[in-house]
């Protein structure tokens, strides 16, 4: 769909806090069929293959390795409510083909306060971890081991660690990612052609993974858990299984714990925790601890060693008084076969061969629990709450980073309004679109939207755009849910109960399958590395792109200066806020850790989601005419998507 050129117009309609909008026509809305298939890659599709990044590789394996599927309902609530969003954001696109964020400056009081407050909403999406996250693979693939505190360079003074190597090469991904954006033409396109590749690459080896490798057992439990909605994990403190640990000591109100695995022989110890009567410390396996501590996790360490050279699982869970240890073997299909239980209580301790054995009801079937979740009870929340009157002790940051990155997240929807106007999609085909820096043609953008006449042309047209924009949703949603679906299979077959700590996570799917296949490891261990730094690198060109992007629409529009350039030149402004992002990206990869980076961006992305969701609904509600409102039934899609996301954040705040 060709940007048609600027014409005349003089009749204007009123827009809000902004200067009016221009008047024109709605052109006709693409008819689908076979042989206009690819009136079909559109936004959704761009923002499918955006989605799969942090939300399924990073995220994804790190809830699944410490709680299973059993969160996954968290994924469907926050893809479905961010389908109602998307929906309405390119709504807003459709009338008068201006971006969302520009319709919230439209709205009372007008754009100063509305700018300040994107200023700190904008604070969750600057963080270059997809870049950072991306190096681990890339460095492992030249090591041939995940990059852990090893000496690579010793020249003289000039000393360079495996973790320094994957600094490096963040930096390297950073800059790379910038490269694609000054080439192309229309930027929105070069874009569309990298994530529809990726999208298709990553979805062709997950399927074959999958359907080859993955038990039944394991693609049942994600197919079932994501609409089995409340149930919450409780994992027992003391979980190992195979060659990964989580091993925990009590001493009185205090507990030690100790993450590792067993690989290639040599016993590496991920993260040691110490909680002190509720001050929690944890160390990496670099960082220098407190005294004291040393000695607590040697020993620990040694003894998480001694069981894990045994083989098979050993789960302790302390309630109470009682402690209750179970031990036993790994089936092929990795399900566990119990051999062993102790309980320890105030009447001694009592030790049982089998389940069977066992006279209490309740403890039998906790057991079973135990063993069937491989170290993790299914429980449901609301009746953990009247219970205990307070949320179970999980991981909360890390489950709302996971909900967060599910789907797209934050202020990435957002930009399927910018994208439906590059598209040329609705009135957007009047507006123009952001040309790139080198290469590009003739693209113009205007300062101001174009809105049309209702009326009973206008909205059959109308109709037709909806059901388009509609179809987008409906492969952008199944696009994310089998995105999350199958990176989910593969890491509950290979690195549940693995511990995740660090800048590790996007590279333990290639360790985990290497290890469980070592005749076939030459082959999948560079393989995985590859598919892995595909998911995580072109993210990164997008999140480039989206802060650009986003910035430089509010500003061409709303800044004086800015509406006096000629609509070619928006490219420079572009570029200058992307010249300006580039600085602040070296800054944070040199002082942040990865991982640190993706769980407050992506709590942080959830404020944002939950704020521009109610704003969203107040736009459409005042600026679009009555006839062009959604339903009552999207709205409240919508304002359930900012509760959600704002509760959430909640929940996090309120756990800390």
């Amino acid at each position: 769909m060709k940007t048609s050129q600027p014409e005349a117009i003089h009749e204007t309609v009123a827009g809000g806090a902004l200067s009016p909008w221009t008047v024109g026509e709605l052109p006709e809305a693409p008819v689908f069929g076979w042989r206009l298939a690819k009136s079909l890659v559109g936004p959704g599709l761009l923002l499918a293959g955006a989605s799969i990044g942090a939300g399924e590789w990073l995220f994804g394996p790190a809830v699944n390795a410490q709680y299973g599927a059993t969160v996954l309902w968290l994924a469907t609530l926050s893809i479905v409510f961010q389908a109602f969003y998307n929906i309405e954001v390119m709504r807003y696109a459709l009338y008068c083909g201006e971006p969302i964020h520009v319709g919230f400056c439209r709205t009372k009081p007008g754009p100063k306060l509305w700018i300040f407050l994107f200023l700190a909403l904008e604070f969750a999406s600057i963080w270059p971890f997809m870049a950072s996250n991306a190096a681990v693979p890339l460095v492992a693939s030249l090591l041939g081991h995940l990059p852990g505190g090893g000496i690579v360079l010793n020249w003289g003074e000039l000393e360079l660690s495996e973790v320094g190597l994957v600094k490096f090469f963040g930096y390297v991904i950073f800059l790379a990612a910038f490269v694609p954006l000054i080439f192309g033409g229309k930027i929105y396109r070069m874009i569309e052609r990298i994530m529809t590749f990726k999208l298709i690459v990553i979805l062709l080896f997950f399927a074959f993974v999958t359907v080859f490798m993955i038990s039944g057992r394991n693609v049942w439990e994600v197919v079932t858990s994501f609409h089995r909605m409340g149930a919450i994990p409780l994992r027992a403190e003391t979980v190992i299984d195979g060659r990964h640990f989580t091993l925990t000591e009590r001493n009185g109100p205090d507990r030690y714990t100790v993450k590792g695995s067993l690989e290639k022989g040599q016993m590496l110890v991920a993260e040691f925790v110490a909680n002190r009567s509720g001050t929690v410390q944890a160390y990496g396996p670099t960082e220098a601890m407190r005294a004291g501590f040393t000695e607590i996790q040697s020993r620990l360490a040694a003894r998480a060693e001694e069981i894990v050279r045994q083989g098979g699982f050993f789960v302790e869970l302390h309630d109470g008084h009682t402690t209750l240890r179970l031990q036993g073997k790994t089936n092929p299909d990795q399900t566990w076969k119990l051999e062993g239980i102790s309980l320890v209580d105030a009447q001694g301790e009592r030790r049982y061969e089998s389940l069977e054995a066992i006279p209490d009801a309740v403890v039998k079937a906790r057991i079973t629990k135990l063993v069937d979740g491989r170290g993790v009870e299914r429980a449901d929340l609301l009746s953990y709450w009247a219970e205990h009157q307070q949320l179970p002790p999980l991981d909360w940051a890390m489950l709302a980073a996971f909900a967060a990155i599910a789907g797209a997240g934050g202020l990435t929807n957002s930009l399927y309004s910018n994208y439906a106007r590059d598209k040329g999609w609705g009135m957007g085909l009047h507006v123009g679109a952001i040309p790139s820096a080198v290469g590009g043609r003739s693209i113009r953008l205007s300062h101001v939207g174009r809105v049309f006449h209702v009326n009973d042309e206008s909205l059959r047209r109308w109709r037709g755009w909806l059901r388009h924009i509609l179809r987008d949703q409906a492969i952008w949603t199944v696009c994310c849910f089998i995105g999350m679906a199958l990176p989910c299979m593969i890491s509950l077959e290979f690195v549940r109960n693995a511990p995740v700590s660090g800048n590790r996570v996007g590279a333990m799917v290639a360790e985990g399958m290497a290890a469980r296949l070592p005749e076939f490891g030459s082959v999948l261990w560079p393989l995985v590395l590859v598919v892995s730094f595909l998911i995580l690198a072109p993210n990164q060109i997008h999140s480039v792109d989206q802060i650009a992007r986003r910035w430089t629409d509010i500003i061409w529009v709303t800044n004086s200066r800015t509406r006096k350039m000629e609509g070619h030149q928006v490219k420079y402004l572009y570029y200058g806020i992307m010249v300006l992002y580039g600085v602040w990206g070296l800054f944070a990869l040199w002082f942040f850790n990865p991982l640190q980076l993706a769980k407050l961006g992506s709590v942080l992305m959830n404020v944002a989601l939950g704020a521009t969701a109610l704003h969203t609904v107040y736009v459409n509600r005042t600026l679009l005419p009555r006839e062009l409102q959604c339903s009552w039934f999207i709205s409240a899609g919508v304002l359930a998507c900012g509760i959600f996301f704002l509760g959430i954040t909640a929940v996090v705040v309120a756990n800390l």
